[in-house]
């Protein structure tokens, strides 16, 4: 299977198909409602383009990397033979034994444009409706990537629920930290070291066992002057739900764990 089409020209679709295609995958067509979106997408992968569901021509691989909302419309409008969505979260089941071969190739990584991504090191989780499938997309997702994994919908969804706490849930509080620091004219970057480490720490260790701070400490003076300090209502909430979360994972440790 060397001719995909890609459905999509966001983040995800931007960064496999630059990745397809730099493993010598040919591109054959991109699909967005957004037709700019998708002639700027098959110009770096030098691939036909359409914002007409009815246009995507015959491949060896369909990919859908839209919007898990969208997805259900695209399922719908789409003739095919091979065909894969990337979702984290949607389950096989939305493909409903409408095609012969379908399945899932969810990249679990944070994706941006304008960041680039080493799609190697990424780990890709495949699900299929049947082994044969599944042998054509493990063969295609080991040459962009050689972390593979194959999991079923619902261990996936657990995983995506869990990378939501580790990326998106830990981004928006490095936002709330810089917000904090905006106020006294201090750039985020003087915590780098600080995120760098923590990093380091978790890379071998078990998160909780590493935790540290004032609520690990159980140390109510300081905590109590970090909420008279916050005047938003919704960051002091988000501030004591998580010290008391930390305060409780912490007393469920067994003394010889």
């Amino acid at each position: 299977m060397k001719n995909i089409s890609i459905i999509g020209s966001g983040n995800v679709a931007t960064h496999l198909a630059l990745s397809l295609k730099k493993n010598f995958f040919c591109i054959h067509q991109i699909y967005s409602r957004n037709i700019k979106n998708a002639a700027n997408l098959a110009s770096l992968v030098n691939a036909k383009y359409t914002s007409k569901i009815t246009e995507i021509e015959k491949v060896d691989l369909i990919i859908i990397a839209v919007s898990d909302d969208a997805i259900i419309q695209i399922i719908e409008n789409l003739k095919g033979t091979n065909i894969v969505h990337t979702s984290g979260s949607v389950s096989l089941d939305i493909f409903n034994n409408k095609y012969k071969n379908y399945g899932v190739l969810y990249p679990l990584q944070t994706f941006n444009k304008k960041n680039a991504v080493d799609i190697k090191h990424t780990p890709i989780l495949i699900e299929t409706n049947n082994c044969e499938f599944e042998k054509k997309l493990v063969k295609i997702a080991s040459i962009i990537s050689d972390n593979i994994f194959i999991l079923n919908s619902e261990e996936r969804e657990k995983i995506h629920l869990a990378a939501v706490f580790a990326c998106n849930f830990s981004n928006h509080m490095y936002t709330i930290a810089n917000n904090i620091l905006k106020k006294t004219n201090v750039d985020f970057s003087i915590l780098m070291p600080l995120i760098k480490q923590n990093v380091s720490k978790i890379k071998n260790n078990n998160p909780l066992k590493v935790q540290t701070g004032p609520a690990k400490r159980k140390d109510f003076n300081v905590i109590k002057k970090h909420i008279q300090q916050i005047n938003d209502n919704q960051i002091k909430m988000i501030y004591k739900l998580i010290t008391q979360s930390i305060i409780e994972a912490d007393e469920k440790i067994q003394p010889n764990e």
